[in-house]
């Protein structure tokens, strides 16, 4: 199977769930392209028998560059197989996280949805960011959580 991993990372995060998640897939002998929506747009994407779309999530909003795929691509996406993935703050509603920054005709067809963790690091954020950060979560390090679990239940659902 050819599979298609697109994602877009505010801080980085997203990219190593994504890299990890790449490594899960091609341990099963699939072949796999990873792409960075913020440094470029898949090209071919009728070539692919499954793609995955996954980002950060930042005040309740997936990354712009996510939405965009999905909302241009729509079409060509309900044809694949697919698989969604967040990665956030809050693990106790990363579900409901899903269930708002993708399009439902994306989240009728996947066959694999997930959450990857999230990452904290204050040294990589803006200014702006590090302050709302510390008031919502109240956390003054940083913090680092990948869900690697989640990360191999995730292939194998897709695979």
């Amino acid at each position: 199977m050819k599979i298609l991993i697109v994602f877009a990372s505010k801080y980085g995060f997203t990219q190593k769930a994504a890299e990890k998640l790449r490594g899960e897939l091609s341990a099963g002998k699939h072949g796999v392209t990873l792409i960075n929506l913020e440094e470029e747009l898949p090209a071919g994407l009728e070539t692919f028998d499954a793609v995955v779309i996954g980002g950060s999530i930042y005040a309740g909003l997936i990354r712009p560059e996510v939405r965009k795929f999905c909302r241009e691509n729509l079409a060509a996406l309900t044809g694949k197989r697919l698989g969604l993935f967040v990665c956030c703050g809050l693990e106790n509603k990363a579900e409901e996280q899903i269930k708002a920054v993708f399009p439902r005709e994306l989240l009728d067809r996947a066959t694999a949805t997930g959450y990857f963790g999230y990452a904290v690091n204050y040294e990589k954020m803006s200014f702006i960011d590090r302050i709302i950060m510390r008031l919502v979560s109240g956390q003054k390090e940083n913090q680092f959580c990948l869900r690697e679990e989640n990360i191999k239940k995730f292939a194998s659902m897709l695979a």
